[in-house]
Formats: C-alpha cells, sequence, structure tokens
C-alpha cells in the first residue's frame, strides 16, 4: 500500500489558487479503509465528489459520497453489503492570526491565511466513521425472514429455545411475589 500516493489524494492546495470554484474526485477504497483503520470497514468503494468554493478569506468544502461498504453482519459473521450515500459540508476561515480556542468546531475550522494547503484525511475518516450504521445485519426477504447463513440461524434459533426452556433460579422466584404500589 502506497500510503503518501492515497494521502496525497486528500490534500486540497490553497495557496495560490484563485478565488472560484474546484471540483475533486477521490475514491475511498479498501486501501483507503486500512490506512484510516476503520476496521468495521471490510471493503468497498465509496466514490467521494469535493466541491470547494474559494474567496478571499473562506473556502466552503461541500463532500458527497456514494457506494457500497462491506461490513459484518451484526447476526451471522458474514460480509454484508451495505450502500452509502451521505454529505458534509466544511467551512474554512483564513485568517491572519490563529488565535488558541478558534478550532473548536468540527466543521468550521480557523487556519493561517499562508497555509500552502488542505489535508482533509482525518475529516474524511471522521466522517465516515459517523455515517456508519450502528446496526448491520442482511435485509430479510420479502416475508420478513432474515436471509443471514442458514447454518448459523438454525445454531441461533437452537440457542434461543434451549435459553426460553431454563428454569430461573428459585433464589430469584421470591422476587416475583412482590407488589408495589402505584
Amino acid at each position: 500500500m502506497d500510503e503518501k500516493r492515497i494521502r496525497e489524494d486528500f490534500k486540497l492546495r490553497l495557496a495560490g489558487v484563485e478565488d472560484g470554484s474546484y471540483s475533486f474526485s477521490v475514491n475511498c477504497n479498501k486501501e483507503f479503509f486500512e490506512l484510516a483503520e476503520i476496521e468495521e470497514v471490510r471493503g468497498g468503494q465509496l466514490d467521494l465528489r469535493i466541491e470547494m468554493v474559494r474567496h478571499e478569506k473562506l473556502v466552503t468544502l461541500s463532500f458527497d459520497f456514494d457506494g457500497e461498504v462491506t461490513m459484518t453482519c451484526d447476526r451471522c459473521l458474514l460480509p454484508v453489503n451495505v450502500p452509502m450515500s451521505f454529505g458534509s459540508n466544511l467551512v474554512v476561515k483564513l485568517v491572519p492570526i490563529v488565535e488558541e480556542g478558534e478550532n473548536d468546531d468540527d466543521d468550521i475550522w480557523v487556519l493561517d491565511e499562508n497555509t500552502y494547503e488542505l489535508d482533509v484525511f482525518h475529516y474524511v475518516y471522521e466522517t465516515i466513521m459517523l455515517a456508519l450504521p450502528h446496526k448491520v445485519l442482511h435485509e430479510d426477504d420479502p416475508d420478513g425472514n432474515p436471509t443471514c447463513d442458514p447454518s448459523v440461524m438454525a445454531i441461533l434459533d437452537q440457542m434461543s429455545t434451549s435459553k426460553n426452556e431454563e428454569t430461573t433460579d428459585p433464589r430469584w422466584d421470591a422476587l416475583k411475589n412482590l407488589k408495589f404500589e402505584d
């Protein structure tokens, strides 16, 4: 993996760039996910389009992600492709002197007006992490049944059935008779 080449794709030059609109395309693929150490993602392809509008002392960036990532199903632990389409915006203020505490907002960065380039690698990483689903499952079939690996589902069914048949601990049974005032 060529770490330097991958990171270069996420550097946007500011010095000497005229005011106006600029577009960039970057692919967030398996190499990116490995470099960024996004362990939840096993692979996939997210196409990132960055729209940069440069003004004298302000740069606005729009990030649009589209594609799919491969993650692990929380139920059967097999790979599942998760379609993703989301966006994010970042505002960069260019000032003569950056004062302490000015960079407290995640979506507004304050940088020295002489900054040569803007590295958005970590910002892209954070945006993807926030967009990943919390629960990943294979889609259900039209009848509402899971489409996970049948052998895993059979084991899960067997385990849930055997747990339901277990008797409760008699020491706790006495608590069932407690009555609370409303």
